[in-house]
């Protein structure tokens, strides 16, 4: 038997390092016993920390069971909702605590785990049962969806006294002779795989391997390197150009000042140039230009190398998933769109102001004509502004009931017996005419005569506001036939 296998921990604190997140491992589960519902557990770690060896010493210990699916089975949506959606709500024959164990999520790809990560996802959410999941690299695009849905538990490596000590421990049970110096060499070679440490002392040597850096310690690589050749150590590896040129651009104002970050954002525009003609021209050889620039040229920037930095996400990731569901939102209206004006659904952004503007006006109308449902219609509404015309014709139409209606802004008077007694000296202002007092029997026919004139000229002063409306009126009515 493997001593791997021989000696994998039987209880929690058996396992290696990392005491707070085997207490909050602990507490989670304890929680879950008592009926308290929590989120579910993403465990993630390099290769050999002790992910799956932790979860297997849990249920050892509380005596659970699990329902596993590891990376060698087939993860697609259809098997996960099969499987996952049946194990919620079945109970245990034995009475004991079920767990779901999802082994190596970020291993799930190509076409026969399609839709395994989405379909996982949505049935953590539901939160209806406890689920652990385990990641190596917690920051690939595909666990992206599993990150929201769970809360995250991050393993770190194990020191290598420590894995020196445990070793020795296991050399002495097995009765195997190892020099202290070769354990010692075995500890530092293993880089915190306890696994590899094991397999290691049984042949009692060192093995070199070539261990994927993480991208934080990618990182910490670039901006450290003092030659050349050092700093193109960065590019190698598992990680895609564009990605890695986010997190040097995100990271650069918090290594570099001044001058120096001057530099270091040349390097990166110059790196994008060769990446526009890799683009334009499909030549991919431009791409070791691209890699030497934006990772030899960032990191000579400066000679004064920065002491302890926290390196932080690319924000513009960051920013497009959290805009996604716009996005997707965004695409179904232009989609829409292009159907009634006969245009891809792409060039139909600079139609919108007038669609939010026709939404305002005659909602029913719209959405009967473009098919929009209830979030489509505010999407719009919010984004472009549909709600102005709304409250702009409501502001006019307040203003016109406070305004003087044309028939009554001149009356026709009272009558003459009336005037006489006084009150025709209160005129209207904009009435040219004598008080009545002084007139005869011809100024007061002239006056009659210039009580209708301006009778006649008040409606064409007093509706600039209506000549404005039914000028929108006639804009709309427009507007419609063109949609």
């Amino acid at each position: 038997m493997l001593l791997c296998r021989k000696y994998a921990p039987k209880r929690v604190d058996d396992v290696l390092g990392n005491a707070e997140v085997k207490k909050q491992l602990v507490r989670w589960l304890l929680n879950w016993q008592r009926g308290v519902k929590a989120k579910p557990l993403l465990i993630s770690g390099a290769t050999g920390a002790g992910k799956t060896a932790l979860v297997y010493a849990l249920r050892d210990e509380y005596g659970l069971e699990l329902t596993e699916m590891g990376a060698s089975e087939v993860r697609n949506k259809g098997r996960i909702e099969r499987i996952l959606g049946g194990a919620g709500l079945a109970t245990t024959l034995s009475g004991r605590q079920k767990v779901i164990f999802i082994d190596d999520a970020d291993a799930m790809a190509g076409r026969y785990d399609r839709g395994g990560i989405a379909a996982l996802a949505a049935v953590l959410r539901e939160g209806r049962f406890p689920a652990i999941v385990t990641v190596t690299d917690l920051w690939d695009k595909k666990v992206a969806p599993l990150r929201g849905a769970c809360d995250v538990l991050k393993l770190r490596r194990v020191i290598a006294p420590t894995i020196a000590k445990y070793i020795a421990w296991v050399a002495g049970e097995e009765g195997i002779e190892c020099p202290r110096e070769t354990i010692v060499e075995i500890a530092r070679g293993a880089n915190g795989d306890i696994r590899a440490a094991l397999n290691d002392l049984e042949a009692c040597s060192s093995g070199a391997r070539d261990r994927e850096k993480d991208i934080f310690a990618r990182m910490d690589h670039l901006f450290r390197a003092k030659s050349y050749a050092e700093a193109r150590e960065a590019s190698r590896g598992d990680i895609e150009h564009d990605m890695l040129k986010l997190w040097i651009e995100e990271n650069v104002p918090k290594v570099y000042r001044g001058k120096e970050a001057a530099e270091a954002c040349d390097m990166l525009s110059r790196a994008d140039v060769f990446d526009g003609r890799i683009m334009r021209r499909q030549h991919w050889g431009f791409l070791r230009y691209s890699n030497d620039l934006m990772c030899a040229g960032v990191a000579l920037a400066s000679e004064k190398k920065p002491g302890f930095v926290r390196f932080a996400f690319p924000s513009y990731l960051r920013s497009m998933g959290a805009t996604k569901a716009s996005r997707a939102m965004m695409k179904g209206v232009l989609a829409k769109i292009g159907k009634k004006v006969h245009v891809p659904g792409r060039r139909c952004r600079g139609y919108l102001p007038i669609v939010a503007h026709y939404l305002g006006e005659n909602e029913d109308g719209s959405v009967s004509l473009y098919n929009f449902d209830d979030e489509e219609v505010e999407f719009v509404l919010k984004k472009f502004g549909g709600k102005a015309p709304a409250k702009k014709k409501a502001a006019t139409a307040k203003k016109k009931e406070r305004a003087p209606k044309p028939e009554m802004e001149k009356p026709a008077g009272p009558p003459e017996g009336k005037k006489a007694e006084g009150k025709g000296a209160a005129q209207p202002e904009k009435t040219p005419v004598e008080p009545a007092a002084k007139q005869g029997p011809e100024n007061a026919e002239k006056k009659e005569d210039g009580e209708k004139d301006s009778g006649e000229e008040a409606p064409e002063g007093g509706s600039a506001e209506g000549a404005e409306g039914k000028q929108k009126e006639e804009r709309h009515a427009r507007l419609t036939e063109f949609f």
